[in-house]
């Protein structure tokens, strides 16, 4: 559309400059000329304008389509707004639903919704980004997604989806982790000590976690709050936003904490650090609070040979 506005004003202004030359010998037919020309581009305008917002509005339609399909977990319904050219994660179009399938089996009752939908048209092609947050029984996330599109035959198929996440997918996982749960761990963005990483998962002991320290270490462009333990474990991590963003941190079972309540550390990302225990229910919930107004992107990691939890904003 602004493509064709800069055109069209282009030709505007060549032609009203070609009138200037010939105004002085043929001024009342050059005036009537401009006038035309000017009804003409305004004319033209208001059909690119209505064109324009026709395709976006199909493109928005698809994308929320494509979000009900999917919620829905209609995996005949949902596969039909991609296309049988669909390149992303190296998978093609029957890897991605083959993939989708099994999920949709065993995910259980989802929600999906997005936010902050923009699209950008370009001939057939079109780029959808937006804010998505997903939820199933036991795994959610929330992060910004881009869909390539191309208009094929009147409708729009998704070709390649992108996925940025904003904040650590969190799943849960039973205390006493067998070895071959190693894969669900690394599906939620956990990296091991590559030294220690083929060891077997241990049970937590009966005494439960005992958490050593919380320390904080800021660097140029990323903060780390490092967690110590007695034992491996996995903390549930949630992401809250809006104007008092803030990373909690769940730990279970801890009988007992004796660390400061709270501590400011003056990030340039995280304000503080709050620690609270519920010694009914043995958790430990530990509260990073962040500044507003800034995107976060988190990893997490943990190092087996000091049994040090590790988590990463940036």
């Amino acid at each position: 559309m602004v493509i064709a506005v800069l055109a069209l004003r282009q030709l505007a202004s060549k032609s009203l400059i070609f009138l200037k030359k010939v105004d002085a010998v043929m001024n009342p037919m050059a005036n009537l000329i401009s006038i035309g020309i000017q009804i003409l581009c305004m004319v033209q305008f208001c059909f690119v304008g209505i064109a324009s917002a026709t395709q976006i509005d199909d493109v928005r339609a698809t994308v929320y389509a494509w979000c009900n399909s999917w919620q829905n977990q209609n995996i005949d319904r949902y596969m039909s707004y991609y296309s049988p050219d669909f390149q992303s994660q190296g998978l093609d179009y029957k890897g991605w639903m083959q993939k989708k399938t099994k999920l949709f089996k065993t995910s259980g009752d989802i929600r999906v919704e997005i936010t902050d939908l923009g699209v950008f048209i370009e001939a057939e092609y079109a780029t959808a980004r937006f804010v998505q947050r997903y939820h199933d029984l036991t795994f959610s996330d929330v992060g910004e997604k881009t869909l390539a599109m191309v208009n094929s035959n009147g409708k729009w198929k998704i070709v390649s989806e992108t996925w940025k996440s904003r904040v650590i997918s969190s799943r849960k996982t039973k205390e006493t982790a067998p070895k071959s749960n190693r894969k669900e761990l690394d599906s939620v963005s956990f990296q091991t000590d590559k030294t220690r990483q083929h060891h077997p998962v241990k049970a937590v002991p009966r005494t439960g976690i005992i958490i050593k320290s919380i320390k904080f270490e800021p660097k140029e462009d990323r903060e780390n709050v490092f967690i110590a333990s007695n034992t491996y474990f996995v903390p549930k991590v949630l992401m809250f936003e809006g104007d008092k963003p803030r990373i909690v941190i769940d730990i279970k079972p801890v009988p007992s904490w004796s660390g400061r309540y709270r501590t400011p550390v003056k990030g340039n990302l995280i304000r503080q650090i709050r620690t609270h225990l519920e010694p009914d229910i043995k958790k430990l919930r530990i509260v990073l609070d962040l500044k507003p107004s800034e995107n976060y992107f988190i990893n997490q990691f943990y190092y087996e040979k000091g049994n040090i939890y590790r988590i990463e904003i940036r």
